[in-house]
């Protein structure tokens, strides 16, 4: 597709000197299309200046491997731009097609009891699947290229509220990288269990593959390890948010990017992946 110049400066230049953005996360996919003119008339009533769009569309944008379909997309994205509506647009990752579990199940996360969190809700894919990881990477891309230009993008929006289902992951995905983060903290065996004091209880470990996440155990899991797990799910999700924020600017370096936390997500480190977009915003 062809636009004009993108209007990222939105947030930057002179149409932004004056203004308040308000707005609100917009699902034109879930309603009919006659509803969307009433939709844009309601929200100029309002003063409505610019929405989130397209947060849980991976479904419809991809609706088989490979497949997209955009049509949809760039009438909304042309019928908010005609009305003066700017869109922050989602990279759409948050909960990827029924498709991909049913050919993929391992990029589904398993919690600490050794259950599988199957589809039918939201967000139900491992930080750490590197087959989770290419495809929203490539869908990152597509959205992208299709948009990088066009006159209602403001900003981007990477996944949705990152960590509010599946922050602890205990897979066999996340144990290859709970140790491989270990390692890389750590250095040695020895150190580890220096730190972690596994004399006791004789939980000494001789090898880096004898590690584990701290999945269900017959009594009460070693505290550090407990803690460096939970530091390595919030530097899991930090990685997924850099990977996908690093293919948006390297199509659309002018295009700020942000995400939503969940402020009462007490058991991811925020701090730590605020700092990662252009304009980090906190929900609840």
């Amino acid at each position: 597709m062809s636009y004009g110049p993108s209007s990222a400066s939105w947030f930057t230049g002179t149409r932004w000197e004056g203004r308040i953005a308000y707005g609100a996360d917009y699902n034109p996919d879930q309603w009919p299309r006659h509803v969307w003119d009433e939709d844009v008339r309601l929200m100029n009533e309002a003063g409505v200046n610019i929405v989130s769009l397209g947060i849980f569309s991976w479904a419809r944008i991809e609706p088989e491997p490979g497949v997209h379909d955009l049509g949809w997309l760039d009438e909304v994205m042309d019928l908010l731009h005609e009305h003066g509506i700017a869109v922050d647009l989602a990279t759409a990752t948050a909960s990827p097609p029924p498709w991909m579990a049913a050919r993929h199940p391992e990029i589904l996360p398993v919690d600490r009891r050794g259950r599988t969190l199957w589809p039918g809700g939201r967000q139900h894919w491992r930080p750490t699947s590197p087959v989770f990881r290419d495809y929203a990477l490539r869908l990152v891309r597509t959205l992208a290229e299709r948009y990088r230009d066009h006159p209602a993008l403001v900003a981007w929006h990477v996944s949705n509220e990152l960590g509010c289902h599946n922050v602890h992951d205990h897979s066999d995905d996340a144990a290859r990288a709970f140790r491989s983060w270990l390692r890389s903290r750590y250095g040695s065996v020895e150190r580890l269990n220096e730190v972690w004091a596994t004399d006791f209880w004789s939980q000494r470990y001789g090898d880096w593959e004898e590690i584990l996440p701290p999945r269900l155990a017959a009594a009460f899991p070693n505290s550090t390890q407990q803690l460096d797990f939970r530091r390595f799910c919030s530097d899991s999700l930090k990685e997924h948010l850099r990977a996908e924020r690093d293919v948006l600017r390297s199509v659309t370096p002018a295009v700020p990017v942000t995400t939503n936390f969940i402020g009462s997500l007490i058991s991811g480190n925020l701090g730590v992946q605020v700092g990662q977009e252009s304009i980090p915003s906190v929900v609840r």
